[in-house]
């Protein structure tokens, strides 16, 4: 199980890494744009929201989906988020989704039960890339970085928030 009050907060994860890591992230957050379905879907959750982020700042993907839980977690305070490094509950990451890979996302309720997850990549995009050679995969995953696929996290993370709403 993981210890909530183990993990550290966004302001807290935005001091770990290098400077150049630490500015990549904030002007990432910075530049992105939000769809009005992302934010009200995290502005109608009613219930508390349990958000484990296990990131890791240099982490290129990792940059991409943090500004998302960002703004809904500032939207919303009962989306409830706390970051963890990977390494120290790679266990417990690979009992609860079958691997350990970053970023991953786990939503949880107030009951601790696991009622949702991202892990790395939007799940579109990965049926995406499952029918592609390697030479397009490598493609969508810089096209990825660069935000081209944004609207598939915005999508998924809303439908993963509106389990938290009536």
């Amino acid at each position: 199980m993981i210890d909530f009050s183990k993990g550290y907060s966004i302001d807290e994860y935005f001091l770990k890494g290098y400077e150049e890591e630490r500015d990549r992230q904030k002007r990432a957050c910075e530049r992105t744009v939000f769809s009005p379905e992302f934010e009200e879907a995290a502005a109608r959750v009613n219930e508390t929201v349990f958000l484990a982020a296990f990131a890791e700042i240099y982490c290129p993907d990792t940059v991409v989906a943090m500004p998302f839980v960002k703004r809904a977690a500032d939207l919303n305070p009962l989306i409830r988020l706390v970051i963890f490094e990977r390494e120290p509950l790679r266990k417990e990451l690979e009992s609860m989704t079958g691997e350990a890979k970053i970023p991953t996302l786990l939503f949880f309720d107030e009951e601790m039960n696991l009622r949702g997850k991202f892990v790395e990549l939007p799940d579109e995009l990965k049926e995406m890339m499952e029918d592609a050679d390697p030479g397009e995969r490598s493609s969508m995953k810089i096209d990825y970085r660069r935000g081209r696929y944004n609207n598939l996290i915005q999508k998924q993370l809303a439908a993963l928030l509106g389990a938290f709403s009536c």
